[in-house]
């Protein structure tokens, strides 16, 4: 039998896999060019170390329907898969981590975009995985697209 302190965590699941997924367009919601504005945490093996994660604040990544685009690296996006999920159980599974301190909304939309996760706070708003850190980003302009 469940104890009582489970109970909360039992319904949050429960709940996200009621949710359905957050119907987007390609690239709804997440195209347009992103400014990482602060690193709020990173994983325990990461290929970059953190002075380096804050180097790249004030970069832009740009996302279009074609491809992710950061600096000098580039990727194609096949979809933009999304889920609702909980971060902390999402973030515990898929990065062995917890989420306290990404301030993520619970649930949060989470959209794969081939080389990275977005996950959406508010509108204009997410976080961005990128090289083992977390980066706030904050969307500086609206969709664009780079040439294929």
């Amino acid at each position: 039998m469940a104890s009582f302190d489970t109970y909360p965590t039992m319904i949050a699941i429960v709940l996200t896999m009621c949710l359905p997924a957050q119907a987007m367009q390609p690239g709804h919601g997440i195209t347009g060019d992103w400014k990482l504005t602060s690193v709020l945490d990173g994983v325990d093996i990461t290929s970059i170390d953190h002075e380096q994660a804050k180097q790249l604040l004030g970069r832009i990544m740009t996302i279009s329907e074609t491809g992710v685009r950061f600096g000098t690296d580039t990727c194609r996006v096949s979809t933009f898969d999304s889920k609702r999920v909980v971060p902390d159980l999402y973030l515990r599974q898929e990065a062995r981590m917890s989420a306290v301190n990404l301030n993520l909304p619970n649930p949060v939309t989470v959209v794969d975009v081939g080389c990275t996760r977005i996950f959406l706070k508010k509108s204009g708003h997410a976080v961005i995985f990128w090289d083992g850190f977390f980066f706030e980003a904050r969307r500086i302009h609206s969709p664009t697209s780079f040439p294929r």
